[in-house]
């Protein structure tokens, strides 16, 4: 047995009480708060092998980008005052991803959640249904600032957030019950300040039990016109799970058994819940990153309308129709009526008829398409009122599109399968480079952006986190 399968070996055990190690890697020993506990308690840096580190530095890369392409972004704006107006108190410990001004914990892991995931850039899990992982991050950031922890600390607290949460998703659709698969903020981000804190597996297990039961997300936040919400929710649900893991520190109790209660007292595909925790089978290497700032089915198909604009010799005037084969989910998701004459930049971003007509016309979907309200251009809205959506029978989910354009009497087509930065087909080191710098350059300048990505790759020979947060802020 070598030193990495004796540690596996001893933390599983030590923690998972008279289960087996067996057992507890498939979630049939105790109930779900105490297996996440549990798991989040034993799971150490020196688990994480090379490829997982590596992983998770890319993914803070990618995290930070995201949240310097939203900044100024209204909502961003309205929750950091409102924030400080009312509900400020505690100490300002944590940075705000280019701000001036600390806030306290929850305040950045509300405000810098709420940048993380505004744009619809941000990364994509799909499990039992969609997740964007990533979301845990400024939570992780921020506890592990405030505890004055170092680098390695914060890979460990990401890896506990990203495997919770992606062990939530693969052992259930949330969806299907009505629930947004968001709800797991309040499961997961308990985890990560506990983590971050030193919490025992028994008062982490508590603070789940807090947080979880309340957090449950309706799924109505993403049915038709899009608001706001979609960038509030896990943020929400982050900010209470962190001030659940103070409760769960000085003694207060939380519930216990409340998913295993969720799945049987709820309407659902199935009754099933398998939760399976393995500290040697990482999910987060199976997380993707977005070259569109778009809802995720929506990937393929713009990345299809940007090569057929490469080759086609006609101009966009001239096109007389556009056919779309795709899936049943991506048709009623982001091709229903509200799709083609969206009232909302969310709405927008999940329009597959508007983003794909902005890739024929200009030749890309970008941020500042959304942020200048090019998607409800008349030129726009006119090439979307021809795109007409077939749902390919029995399609898996994710199963590519294809994409036919009639343009006088020029007919091109295009199918793209896997999309740009899935783990089948990874983004390039110098496109997340430029993805990062595109964003955080024009704020930090050149060489402190560097210095960030410096620090990132550097991350797990960073003393304290703080090294890294003091880069953040704005110039």
């Amino acid at each position: 047995m070598d030193r990495r399968q004796f540690a596996l070996g001893v933390s599983t055990s030590a923690l998972a009480g008279a289960s087996s190690r067996a057992a507890f890697a498939q979630g049939t020993a105790e109930n779900s708060e105490a297996r996440l506990a549990a798991y989040a308690s034993a799971l150490t840096f020196e688990q994480l092998p090379p490829d997982v580190v590596e992983a998770l530095k890319r993914l803070l890369i990618d995290t930070l980008a995201c949240a310097y392409g939203a900044l100024g972004c209204e909502p961003a704006a309205i929750a950091e005052k409102t924030f400080r107006a009312d509900l400020g108190g505690g100490p300002a410990v944590a940075t705000l991803i280019g701000g001036h001004a600390p806030i306290s914990v929850e305040g950045a892991a509300l405000v810098n959640g709420v940048l993380v995931r505004y744009l619809d850039l941000n990364d994509i899990y799909a499990g039992e249904e969609p997740a964007h992982p990533s979301e845990c991050v400024p939570t992780a950031i921020a506890c592990c600032e405030e505890a004055g922890k170092s680098g390695r600390d914060l890979l460990t607290a990401m890896a506990v957030g990203y495997e919770t949460q992606l062990a939530l998703v693969d052992a259930m659709a949330w969806g299907t019950r009505g629930f947004h698969s968001l709800s797991a903020a309040g499961f997961v981000t308990p985890l990560i300040a506990g983590k971050a804190w030193g919490l025992t597996a028994a008062q982490m297990a508590n603070a789940v039990g807090i947080s979880g039961p309340k957090q449950l997300t309706l799924l109505a936040i993403n049915a038709g016109a899009i608001s706001m919400m979609k960038a509030f929710g896990y943020p929400s649900g982050a900010m209470d799970g962190i001030f659940a893991a103070r409760l769960a520190k000085n003694g207060f109790t939380g519930a216990s058994g409340a998913l295993e209660w969720f799945i049987a007292n709820s309407t659902g595909k199935t009754k099933e819940f398998h939760l399976e925790l393995s500290p040697g089978k990482f999910r987060l290497l199976n997380v993707g990153l977005k070259r569109f700032p778009l809802q995720f089915e929506l990937q393929i198909v713009a990345e299809a309308g940007v090569e057929i604009k490469k080759t086609m010799k006609a101009t966009p005037a001239d096109i007389s129709e556009i056919v779309v084969e795709t899936t049943q989910s991506a048709k009623e998701k982001t091709a229903d009526p509200t799709r083609y004459a969206p009232k909302t930049k969310e709405t927008a971003d999940h329009s597959l008829p508007v983003c794909l007509a902005m890739a024929l016309i200009d030749g890309d979907v970008t941020v500042k398409q959304f942020d200048t309200g090019r998607w409800k251009a008349p030129d726009v809205l006119a090439l979307a009122s021809k795109v007409r959506v077939d749902a390919v029978p029995n399609a898996p989910r994710g199963g590519g599109a294809m994409v036919r354009v009639t343009a006088g009497g020029e007919k091109i087509e295009k199918r793209i399968d896997i999309p740009d930065g899935d783990p089948r087909r990874p983004m390039a080191p110098e496109s997340l480079a430029g993805k990062f710098n595109q964003f955080a350059a024009p704020l930090l300048g050149k060489g402190r952006a560097e210095a960030v990505l410096e620090a990132c790759h550097n991350l797990d020979k960073l003393g304290k986190v703080s090294d890294l947060t003091k880069l953040l802020t704005a110039g």
